[in-house]
């Protein structure tokens, strides 16, 4: 969790606030990563963060969903009860003990709703998060009648009770109101598990409590839903982040004055490390690509902070322990994925093999095949000369694009190992390739070289670099990308995109009469059409351009508009190797 503004000792203060309401120093706390330019946000969450970490049985709350995924439950319903309900019982217990925290809860609150643009209450419980927020604030707003019923049995459990207790309430309520949504689940495990739902004795609680139900097919996501639920407030789901209207900025600029933004100017090389491209290539690429909705935007190309010269220690750090954490991950399943890279290698080479086999054609003309010599007057059949033909699909080279904004926080250590996996198979290969990361701070879009096209194999290990922060502005990352793909000699490109489908960056403005970036917001579909714009642009330049979404169903109409048909929808990143491997398998051999 961030302080927009790098005040380090408001950082360190928010962060001693977690332990102390937490009553732990040694433990580590998970909070969230984002950037909150409310001081009152930060604050708040910082203490709901200590609050999660001293009131709540995270093993028990993951045993629980590991459970009902296992009977069939639908893990979106049941989290989004337990988020509602675990959110309630840790405010309710911090309040009580330091009562000051309920104003800071309303300050932040409202921060919060003024930024956003649009409220998502289509579905039942976010109608229902939407309610519960606006009542803590002192509000009384109205809801139908089955929304009602729900609320009033989500403030029936008790929360003085244990945690199996309240686990309970929240079972009877999703069995009562939300039981036929689990037949998305397979009809035969569905009906099977209908008949024991309608009577659950938590007594024997203890029986879905093995440590086998941690193998399972459901492990990873309920590894996701539990980081969703620990880590983020209750209102954070409930819109699209609009910065409009808010105290700090508006129609989604954020304004500083001119000393503070000349101080940004010069210190993104001691945040980001030193720019691996001379100043004049750079204006050049600027002069091409910051133009539009882009305009007065700059791009910094880096190695960042652990390959290329920068004094910022506490940085160094920073990405030295995201790098190790990336890298533990990596060895715990070692074995696994050194076989996924190797398959990976495999069918490449059996593929570019098989395409780069001559094709002999039997004609009039050409070199004599002496085998038929003796058809020339013995037979109509006067093909007694073949030619050659070559393989005319020629050479292969290939972009990986990471986006690294804050919203890809929790799949951090699972893009670093997807991206490592693909890079390495396609450098046993023999097919150049280049990895990026993306992410933007104020109006600098940062572009982080991890691995370029002729790097030794053993610099794939940079990948492990990479960690998330900021905002992502989409269409500027690509364009930028491409000029230095296009300049390469193979003849087949191929750029890969992984992200969210959610572009979204602030401007910067000196004072609220004149902003340096134009007035042209870079969110929803004016980010959305500039990065579909640039998508086919490339395209038009003979680049190969898929998009590997990650994001949630809700954005998919997005991702569609911006790669159109070349895009594919994983919910499991740990799957973004195997959908690469298939995408290049059908790129090489049509």
């Amino acid at each position: 969790m961030k302080w927009v503004y790098g005040n380090y000792e408001f950082e360190n203060r928010i962060s001693n606030l977690s332990w102390t309401v937490a009553g732990d120093y040694n433990d580590d706390i998970q909070i969230s990563k984002n950037e909150y330019s409310s001081k009152d946000i930060a604050l708040y969450f910082a203490t709901m963060a200590g609050g999660r970490h001293k009131y709540i049985d995270w093993i028990l709350v993951k045993r629980y969903l590991l459970s009902r995924a296992k009977m069939g439950y639908d893990i979106d319903v049941i989290s989004d009860l337990l988020h509602i309900t675990l959110d309630r019982l840790v405010e309710e217990k911090i309040i009580k003990e330091r009562p000051g925290i309920e104003d800071i809860r309303l300050s932040a609150y409202k921060d919060i709703l003024s930024g956003f643009s649009k409220i998502h209450n289509e579905e039942i419980l976010q109608k229902i998060k939407y309610f519960l927020v606006l009542e803590r604030m002192g509000k009384h707003p109205t809801i139908d009648g089955l929304s009602r019923r729900i609320v009033n049995k989500i403030n029936e459990i008790n929360l003085n009770e244990n945690i199996v207790e309240i686990l309970r309430g929240i079972d009877e309520i999703y069995i009562n109101y939300f039981n036929d949504t689990s037949n998305k689940y397979d009809n035969e495990n569905y009906e099977n598990e209908r008949i024991i739902n309608s009577n659950i004795d938590f007594d024997t609680f203890s029986d879905f409590m093995y440590e086998e139900l941690y193998d399972n097919e459901y492990s990873k996501t309920i590894e996701n839903q539990i980081s969703e639920i620990s880590s983020s407030m209750l209102i954070e789901s409930l819109g699209e982040v609009d910065i409009k209207g808010s105290k700090h900025s508006s129609n989604n600029v954020l304004y500083v004055d001119e000393e503070t933004l000349n101080k940004i100017y010069k210190k993104i090389e001691h945040y980001y490390g030193k720019s691996y491209i001379g100043d004049l290539e750079l204006k050049k690429i600027e002069s091409k690509c910051c133009r539009g909705v882009h305009e007065g935007c700059r791009v910094h190309f880096t190695d960042g902070v652990l390959r290329s010269e920068c004094s910022n220690i506490a940085q160094i750090k920073y990405a030295t322990r995201q790098k190790e954490n990336n890298t533990r991950k990596f060895r715990e399943n070692i074995k696994i994925y050194k076989r996924n890279i190797l398959k990976l290698k495999e069918t490449l080479l059996r593929i570019l093999i098989e395409e780069n086999e001559k094709s002999r054609v039997y004609c009039d003309s050409g070199t004599i095949y002496a085998n038929r010599a003796w058809r020339a007057t013995r037979s109509n059949n006067n093909k007694i000369f073949y030619k050659d033909i070559e393989n005319e699909k020629g050479r292969y080279v290939i972009d990986i694009l990471l986006d690294s904004s804050g919203s890809q926080t929790r799949n951090q250590a699972n893009v670093a190992i997807q991206a490592y996996i693909i890079s390495t198979a396609l450098t046993k290969a023999g097919i150049p390739n280049r990895v990026m990361g993306f992410s933007s701070l104020m109006d600098y879009t940062i572009l982080k070289r991890f691995r370029d096209y002729e790097d030794k194999i053993t610099n794939n290990e940079n990948i492990f670099e990479y960690f998330c922060a900021g905002n992502n502005r989409d269409g500027l990352a690509i364009k930028s990308i491409c000029e230095g793909l296009l300049e390469r000699e193979e003849e087949n490109k191929i750029l890969i995109v992984l992200s969210d489908g959610r572009p979204n960056d602030i401007k910067i403005g000196k004072d609220r009469e004149r902003s340096i970036r134009g007035e042209m917001s870079y969110k929803g579909m004016i980010g959305a059409k500039d990065t579909a714009s640039e998508v086919r642009k490339a395209r038009q330049k003979g680049i190969m351009v898929l998009g590997v979404f990650t994001g949630k169903e809700i954005d998919l109409e997005v991702e569609k508009i911006i790669y159109g048909k070349d895009f594919i929808y994983t919910k499991d990143i740990q799957r973004f190797s195997d959908v690469v491997s298939m995408y290049l398998k059908k790129i090489i051999r049509n």
